[in-house]
């Protein structure tokens, strides 16, 4: 086994409308400055995954999209859930956390089964909800952009990762009440070192501090040694000024949200 970590893209055509390129670059990025090599792989429709993958990273996508790849993801259901289960490192935005979840129930009353990684379960919804996010989680404050229809039940073995302080969120927070805009709304849910979120952006170059708990799992797992430092201060100190912006505008009394 070599040092080298494998970073591994779902359906970059069909999941990959979002910025979800910049998750994988945030990654790589972060790896590489560090001195530790990265190898990036696309695994498409039919495509086997890499026996060796470190870091697996589906993005978002359409109903359309959804519906095109959800077969060939059913199919690789026991090798993912061997995969999270054995600690490996997964994150998936939107579309791909719903179908990674138990299911999604449409307006149109069609059910689209999931692979049931994560223990929830998505109603999607006619409420769309678009705007800037803010979550308190134990690795930081996450900050992005949310866009989406749906709310997800989460499970009792849910274990929800971040606590929101702005914007709607993906689900209902248990213990939630007092938090800053009163929802008790609830935002990405964890499992192991696997991530569902709604958090958008890319989410990941703008939350340093997410991807840097990602990689610190993956490293250490493989016992590579690795660490945020100097060679990472310019891409911090440009994550930190998006993300001074971004509170500006979501704590101004002339910006709250996006209403569609």
């Amino acid at each position: 086994m070599t040092d080298t970590v494998r970073i591994v893209q779902f359906y970059p055509v069909e999941l990959g409308i979002t910025g979800d390129r910049g998750n994988v670059r945030a990654l790589q990025v972060r790896l590489e400055r560090a001195g530790v090599p990265v190898d990036v792989v696309h695994v498409g429709i039919g495509d086997p995954l890499p026996a060796d993958a470190d870091i697996l990273v589906f993005g978002n996508g359409p109903l359309s999209a959804m519906r095109l790849v959800a077969d060939d993801l059913r199919a690789r259901s026991a090798e993912l859930e061997a995969f999270v289960a054995a600690g490996g490192s997964l994150f998936s935005i939107g579309a791909s956390a719903e179908l990674l979840s138990e299911g999604v129930d449409l307006l149109d009353g069609e059910k689209l089964e999931g692979l049931g990684l994560f223990p929830f379960r998505v109603a999607r919804t006619r409420e769309r909800n678009v705007g800037y996010i803010i979550a308190d989680t134990v690795d930081g404050r996450v900050i992005g952009f949310e866009d989406h229809a749906s709310r997800w039940m989460l499970g009792a073995d849910a274990v929800p990762y971040g606590a929101v302080v702005a914007g709607k969120g993906s689900f209902a927070r248990a213990g939630g009440v007092g938090d800053e805009d009163g929802s008790g709304a609830g935002e990405i849910v964890r499992r192991g070192e696997a991530y569902a979120s709604n958090v958008q952006g890319p989410a990941l170059p703008l939350n340093p501090q997410w991807a840097d708990a990602i990689l610190s799992a993956v490293t250490s797992r493989r016992g590579i040694e690795w660490s945020a430092g100097e060679a990472h201060a310019h891409l911090n100190e440009y994550a930190d000024g998006a993300r001074a912006a971004i509170e500006h505008l979501i704590h101004s009394k002339d910006f709250r949200t996006i209403g569609l």
